[in-house]
């Protein structure tokens, strides 16, 4: 198990290592097309236009995945959480509770398990 002390409060944690954490769970899970994942974090506007038309344009699911992670990790923290309640929206929960961990909680204390 690997730990990241946060650095402040309850929602201050590194949402670009947690990406790198949970990566290769993520790019062969992630479904990004056919849930409408894309489009909703287009809606939300986590992702641009731009982004939009660069993740959809990879011929591969498992690439489309890897594009969105790695805009993803571009992104604020607080993208990340609205990318976090996007993959509820889109029925994908287990991706959302694969990412917070066995108890569903970010955090223990001052501490954040992966």
């Amino acid at each position: 198990m690997i730990s990241i002390y946060k650095t402040g409060g309850a929602n201050d944690y590194d949402h670009k290592q947690i990406i790198l954490q949970h990566y290769l769970y993520l790019v062969e899970h992630l479904n990004t097309n056919s849930s409408g994942l894309v489009d909703e974090l287009s809606q939300a506007k986590v992702i641009s236009k731009q982004d939009r038309d660069r993740i959809t344009s990879e011929m591969s699911v498992f690439m489309q995945n890897a594009k969105l992670l790695s805009v993803l990790s571009h992104k604020t923290k607080d993208k990340f959480d609205k990318f976090l309640n996007a993959l509820d929206k889109t029925g994908q929960q287990h991706l959302h509770n694969h990412i917070l961990g066995r108890k569903g909680k970010l955090f223990n204390d001052n501490v954040l398990f992966i």
